[in-house]
């Protein structure tokens, strides 16, 4: 049983011969430590960069201290030194940072710098120059000790002692209490620039292995000197108009200048120095290592193969009935274990040859009997199995048509069935039909002799009527007397006809009622042949229903096989977007526009890194996996356009990752980025 641990990489063993194992371990191998060398030299390679450009800031740094000295000395700006410089460290103004300082000091120097005002004017331009140029040149961020400290005298504490001389040096405006704190801060500024000169210098030296830097750093004691001088001077005139004199101040910067130049270039180039060394010696000794390595691996690669050979050819001929002697490894390895053991099976299988050889002739007659015995009962036992074999065929063969003509019958009955209940369905609604016919008639029948048992009543009202007129009639001609007598005959006529109309009557009035109540017995009847019908035809309906709703369940079952076996096929096609987040990704909410086909649509932005972008933009549904847009961002005021796919979408929602995006875009980016500075997790 193996580990399972192991599984894996047993699996692709068992598929591998011995050799192609050896070359994959020594490939395993090799890519690490290759990588981990890139990774040391791409590290190494970039410190030295940094320090190169160090010395292209302190190579700039020279002449504009040099020319910043000589201002505060008296004499006009002359930028042609630092022009000069400017031009052979073009890589430190590329991108555009210090043009703006740069600009100012070129106008600075055209003025009048000799005057108190241009010479302020000039001083604080070359200070913010030499403040850019330290950053821009990494200067500021210097990592030794020494050289930090001699970087501090040029970026910070020279030009801090030169722009303070020249404001003290300036006729000032102020008067009084004013005038005395101006001065006084600038005595006291004075005196703290010599205090951290001597404190660098110091430091430097305590922390250096350079022998050469204590000679080079003999003129900051002249300057630190200077410094408390005009100081002194300052300090001497408080409160007056008397400016001092920061000539030899100037003179003992441009004086310095040389030697501490020399001393932080030095410096600079002594850690190059040791950096590409100490590269130079890792990588010779890594290239030593893996040659030895490579060497070693193929020594141990050809030693496999030719023994794994040996091995199998061995094995190979012992299988194959060849047990003449043959090559086999004879090391004190693993490899001569297996040769040796194949030498021992190789004679004991001899042996046991030569002992089956003497049997085998005795066995032959036997065997030759007994090949005749089996193939008489081969040829009776094939035989019966035919037999067997038919009989069964043909039972199965009249088994499946009987099948075929019972399915035939059960379709044919379904068939009929399904007609019959047509047929049912439509002689039911035939009958439903004609019932409700027939009740509307009942309906219209009763109706009719509602309204006949209405007219007798009337005719029986008329008749009551008719026989008080008569009565009255026959009372009036007794009242006549003789008179009377033709008009009572009369009056008996019409109360004899009176009383003939109410019987009549009452004999129409008993015969309508009589039909009312057979009409009424006859709805009843009709009623429930109707409802009984009805019943019928809703469960022939219903029958139906059944039937549609089984053929409907067929047909979504049928449905949703179909899309069951989609999905199970889009499943099969889909590969895990895991969004690696190679980058940083920065939380901003602005707007985006996205560009598909020419078409323009407007999203908000959620969150963007160096690698993509998460947004969300309503109205694209047709937009897929892997589709290609141009997104438009605002950065800095204006709008930069992004290749870019689409690696993920859930809804409106939509992570993009940039393509091909170039150095400058990424710049640009990478600015704009590190102005959020909301990193989501």
């Amino acid at each position: 049983m193996y580990p399972r641990l192991l599984l894996p990489v047993l699996a692709i063993w068992d598929r591998t011969r011995m050799t192609v194992r050896l070359s994959i371990i020594m490939v395993v191998l090799l890519v690490p430590c290759m990588s981990a060398v890139y990774g040391f030299v791409h590290f190494s390679q970039g410190q030295i960069s940094f320090s190169e450009r160090e010395g292209e800031g302190a190579d700039v740094l020279l002449p504009a201290l040099a020319e910043f000295g000589a201002t505060l000395a008296g004499e006009r700006p002359d930028l042609a030194a630092l022009t000069t410089a400017i031009e052979a460290n073009a890589g430190l103004f590329e991108d555009g940072t210090l043009d703006e300082v740069r600009d100012a000091l070129t106008e600075a120097a055209t003025g009048d710098a000799t005057s108190g005002a241009g010479r302020i004017a000039f001083g604080e331009a070359m200070a913010a120059f030499i403040t850019g140029v330290a950053n821009e040149s990494n200067l500021i961020l210097d990592p030794d000790l020494d050289s930090f400290y001699l970087m501090d005298m040029e970026v910070v504490q020279l030009p801090r002692a030169l722009l303070a001389a020249a404001r003290a040096a300036a006729p000032s405006a102020e008067t009084g209490t004013a005038l005395v704190a101006a001065q006084a801060v600038y005595a006291s500024e004075l005196t703290t620039v010599a205090g951290n000169l001597r404190v660098g210098a110091e430091t430097s030296l305590a922390n250096t292995a350079d022998d050469t830097l204590a000679g080079r750093l003999t003129g900051v004691e002249r300057v630190a000197t200077a410094a408390e001088q005009v100081a002194a001077a300052i300090t001497a005139g408080l409160g007056t108009a008397a400016t001092p004199d920061p000539a030899p101040l100037g003179e003992a910067v441009r004086a310095v200048m040389v030697d501490l130049d020399a001393a932080l270039g030095g410096l600079i180039a002594t850690r190059v120095g040791g950096f590409e060394g100490e590269q130079d010696t890792i990588l010779a000794i890594t290239v030593v290592g893996v040659l030895l390595a490579v060497y070693a691996g193929i020594g141990l690669w050809w030693h496999t193969r030719f023994h794994v050979r040996h091995m199998v050819d061995g094995v190979r001929a012992i299988a194959a009935g060849d047990l003449a002697p043959r090559p086999l490894p004879t090391g004190r390895d693993e490899f001569g274990d297996i040769g040796r053991a194949l030498g021992t099976a190789r004679e004991k299988i001899a042996a046991q040859e030569e002992s089956l050889r003497a049997g085998q002739d005795a066995r032959e007659q036997q065997m030759q009997a007994g090949m005749a015995q089996q193939q008489r009962s081969e040829a009776l036992l094939r035989e019966r199995a035919k037999e067997a074999i038919s009989e069964t065929s043909a039972t199965i063969a009249v088994e499946l048509a009987e099948v075929v003509k019972q399915v035939e019958r059960v379709r044919g009955a379904t068939s009929r069935i399904d007609g019959q209940m047509a047929s049912a369905e439509q002689v039911t609604q035939s009958v439903v039909t004609k019932a409700a016919e027939a009740d509307r008639v009942t309906g219209a029948l009763t109706a009719s002799l509602r309204r006949v048992a209405e007219m007798a009543q009337v005719i029986a009202g008329v008749a009551d009527q008719t026989r008080m007129l008569a009565l009255n009639a026959t009372i009036e001609a007794a009242r006549a007397g003789e008179m009377g007598k033709g008009f009572a005959v009369v009056a008996g006529e019409v109360k004899d006809l009176a009383t003939a109309s109410a019987r009549s009557t009452e004999q129409i009035s008993s015969t309508i009622a009589s039909l009312e109540a057979d009409v009424a017995e006859m709805f009843t009847a009709i009623g429930g042949v109707t409802e009984g019908i009805g019943s019928v035809n809703s469960a022939t309906i219903e029958l139906r229903q059944i039937t549609a709703e089984q053929h409907h369940m067929v047909e979504s079952l049928d449905r949703g096989v179909a899309e069951t076996l989609d999905r199970i096929n889009n499943m099969v096609d889909l590969t895990d977007k895991l969004e690696r987040r190679e980058f940083p990704r920065y939380a901003d909410h602005g707007p985006v526009t996205l560009i598909v086909d020419g078409e323009r649509h407007t999203g908000r932005l959620l969150d963007v890194s160096l690698g993509g972008m998460h947004c969300t933009a309503p109205g694209l549904d047709a937009l897929g996996l892997g589709t290609n847009v141009t997104a438009e961002l605002r950065i800095g005021g204006s709008t930069m356009p992004i290749a870019a796919t689409v690696a993920q979408r859930t809804g409106d929602d939509l992570r993009l990752r940039f393509l091909d995006v170039s150095p400058e875009v990424r710049q640009k980016l990478g600015r704009h980025l590190a102005t959020l500075g909301n990193v989501l997790p």
